[in-house]
């Protein structure tokens, strides 16, 4: 029987073992990313294109994507859900900024026929009028009422102030909606689906036979080498108020230009910013929503992009508190910048982040996800144990030192809606 008066043995992780990925390289350079070693009888196959809104405007990327599946000359998009349907299949469709990830997803025995259909419809979709009008009509009044939302509008402002010289801060605006036509689709799809093809991930215990089916199918589509474009991510901060007589609330963004995980600082700045606002018992989240009582909920994180990156703190309060809550939050940086953090929360800290991180890498689709969120930034699993050796050797002198060089208040876009 378990004692339980009696704490369980803790030990400190230095390693996990990854399940690296098997990579085939296909006749178009296209690689193939497959995790077979898992006994689910379910796999998921992901297309990843070059076809992100940073090569296009977002309406063009979003609605290209979202009609992959609308129907081609030969099929409705009835006929092609039902065919999916039919199998057990599910699909999926994720457009973000930086590429757009189409998953065909079912049981092992039909996981090809499904994956056919899919690659059938994307590849000779025909875009009809009808189709597109139904759904810029649909997307633009949900975005006219997500624009009275005091989130969307901080939101909005502080991505645009921050990211100015780029495409990242473009802004998509009602008007915009109007302006699109049939022709700009069928070029983007063209372009980035067509020739866009980046690689192809692939979870689950599929045969060689599928595999090679698989490849086949891939090789359907030509790659044309990623290509990105040096933008200045140079920034001034600022401070910006967007006023909302009728609201309650006030929407807060505060952050920076920061870096992704290629810099030499991101690991143990992760450190910092998880002790900051980056977990349920952080600094924030004791003192703005447990101590004051004037938000729900606020956090802090940084945000990856291909070549860069950014530090942001979010929350929306009473708008009474707007004041009153961006003063609070100086004071807990301005804490972190001049009283190291006790040995005992940084270990916690440690802890958490470390458990975090296992949490993440349980099961094949999960390792898959940890091998593309390095791969992207040509590392390997051992960035992981760097990972892992930088956070557990952290120390509170080191947590105050890039307090002070990163997380200056002069040098955040602060801004505000409500």
């Amino acid at each position: 029987m378990i004692n339980r008066t009696i704490a369980p043995e803790t030990k400190t992780v230095h390693h996990i073992d990854f399940q690296s990925p098997e990579i085939h390289t296909l006749n178009n350079k296209v690689n193939i990313y497959s995790m077979r070693k898992t006994d689910d009888e379910t796999v998921r196959v992901d297309f990843v294109f070059d076809a992100g809104s940073l090569k296009t405007s977002k309406i063009i990327a979003q609605l290209t994507g979202e009609l992959l599946l609308s129907g081609t000359g030969e099929k409705s998009s009835d006929e092609i859900e039902e065919a999916i349907d039919r199998l057990g299949g599910f699909t999926g469709i994720e457009v973000s900024t930086e590429k757009a990830t189409i998953s065909a997803i079912g049981l092992r025995e039909h996981i090809i026929s499904i994956t056919k259909t899919v690659v059938d419809a994307i590849i000779n979709v025909n875009f009809n009028p009808k189709e597109i009008n139904q759904l810029l009509q649909s997307k633009k009044k949900k975005m006219a009422i997500s624009l009275e939302k005091v989130s969307t509008q901080a939101r909005r402002a502080f991505l645009s102030d921050l990211f100015k010289n780029s495409p990242y801060g473009d802004l998509t605006q009602l008007e915009d909606y109007d302006k699109i036509e049939q022709n700009d689709l069928i070029e983007f799809h063209q372009e980035k689906y067509l020739s866009g093809l980046q690689y192809i991930k692939v979870v689950g215990a599929i045969s060689e036979e599928d595999l090679k089916e698989l490849q086949t199918l891939g090789e359907r589509f030509s790659k044309e080498e990623f290509t990105t474009i040096d933008y200045d991510y140079g920034y001034t901060p600022n401070k910006i108020h967007i006023e909302k007589e009728q609201a309650v609330q006030t929407a807060i963004r505060v952050g920076r230009i920061l870096f992704n995980k290629t810099h030499t600082d991101f690991i143990k700045f992760s450190v910092v910013n998880t002790i900051l606002g980056g977990y349920f018992g952080s600094r924030l989240m004791t003192s703005i929503r447990e101590d004051k009582g004037y938000t729900y909920g606020i956090g802090s994180g940084v945000a990856q992009l291909k070549e860069t990156g950014y530090f942001f703190i979010s929350t929306e309060v009473g708008k009474e508190f707007k004041d009153l809550t961006l003063e609070a939050i100086a004071a807990e940086i301005t804490l972190l910048q001049t009283e190291e953090v006790s040995e005992k929360e940084l270990s916690l800290v440690k802890n958490y982040i470390i458990g975090q991180i296992l949490e993440q890498s349980d099961g094949a689709q999960a390792m898959m996800d940890r091998f593309i969120s390095v791969e992207s930034y040509g590392l390997d699993f051992s960035y992981y144990d760097e990972f892992i050796k930088q956070v557990n050797a952290i120390t509170p002198a080191e947590v105050k030192e890039l307090a002070n060089l990163y997380l200056n208040w002069e040098d955040f876009t602060i801004v505000s809606a409500g």
